[in-house]
Parts: structure tokens; sequence; C-alpha cells
């Protein structure tokens, strides 16, 4: 996981590669050190590429001034986490984009 500026979240030609999740600079630097939170009853919220736009802008509504100077978004390898996705369709209509919530239900099958 890496801390990206917002310029080159929206211009990577690595689209599918990658999931991102948008937040404010003390919980991203809680993110950066602890790690990601696998959490059924908290889960944490990604989106891909093309909904990083819609994000930023219904953060604005709760952040004053500049959202998007405020915001952090932090990008993750898909491969690392692809287990322990769940579609989140709610966000997914809202953004226009896929959207996932980082849930911890692990996708694994017993062999």
């Amino acid at each position: 996981m890496t801390r990206i500026p917002s310029l080159a979240a929206t211009h990577t030609g690595k689209e599918g590669n990658f999931l991102y999740h948008i937040t404010d600079a003390p919980v991203a630097s809680a993110l950066l050190q602890k790690g990601l939170p696998l959490n059924k009853h908290h889960p944490l919220m990604l989106t891909e590429q093309n909904g990083i736009s819609a994000w930023l802008a219904k953060i604005s509504e709760y952040i004053q001034g500049n959202a998007s100077e405020k915001a952090v978004i932090l990008r993750l390898r898909r491969a690392m986490v692809e287990d322990a996705l769940e579609p989140d369709p709610d966000h997914t209509a809202e953004f226009a984009s896929n959207c996932y919530l980082l849930s911890g239900n692990f996708n694994c099958t017993m062999t």
C-alpha cells in the first residue's frame, strides 16, 4: 500500500492492477503504519481508478475547503487482497465504478 498524489491516481495506465482507498491524513497514517484492517463488521471500502473522482466529490460534502487537498489516496495491488473482497453494490451504483469491501471473508475453497 502506498500514498499517491491525486493527479497520479487519475492518470495511471495500470487501471486494473490497483484498488484505491481515500481518507484523511490521520487515518492514512494509521493504515500505512498498522496495515489494512480485516473486519467484517467495519470493512474498508476500496474502489477502482475510475471511482476516485466520485469519491473525492462525495467527501467534499463533509470536508470544508478543498477536499482534494485534504484527502489522501492510498493505492494497493488488487492481487494482494483479491480473496478478501466482497462487492459493494451501493457504492458501485453511486460512484459508477466497481467498489469493494475489504471484509476479510476470504473466498477460499477447501481441497
